[in-house]
């Protein structure tokens, strides 16, 4: 099954918070064991160093990249021609949120996410609970 994580989903994962849905840290145990794959936009990648730096998060951010680059079954993606196209069909009122949506549309994949605008636009399959 193939899969896209939003920012606070993998951040919730790796520092082991409560805050992540249930469904959602399955599917990421699945990933761990070789049965899924996730898509890491690298926007998530780029708001995850804002937050490790500015808001004191429990996790490096050298531990996030050594996470990603130990696992084939966790792959960035590089925002391209194919996303901007997706982007510019897409009405969500975050830009950031807006590349992650269209990564998980252009790739046919369920989106882990909890945001409440994402979810209810129906754009894309989410899991969360």
């Amino acid at each position: 099954m193939l899969y896209v994580a939003d920012t606070h989903s993998l951040i919730w994962f790796l520092t082991d918070d409560r805050r992540l849905g249930k469904h959602a840290r399955e599917v990421f145990n699945e990933t761990d064991s070789g049965k899924a794959v996730i898509l890491i936009p690298t926007i998530v990648l780029a708001e995850l160093i804002f937050i490790c730096e500015k808001k004191d998060a429990a996790v490096p951010f050298k531990h996030i990249l050594n996470k990603i680059n130990q696992s084939s079954n966790y792959v960035t993606y590089s925002l391209d021609m194919r996303l901007i196209l997706e982007i510019s069909n897409l009405r969500l009122s975050e830009m950031h949120d807006r590349i992650i949506v269209a990564t998980a549309y252009a790739h046919k994949a369920t989106l882990i996410t909890k945001d409440r605008e994402i979810r209810k636009s129906r754009l894309v399959n989410t899991i969360w609970n």
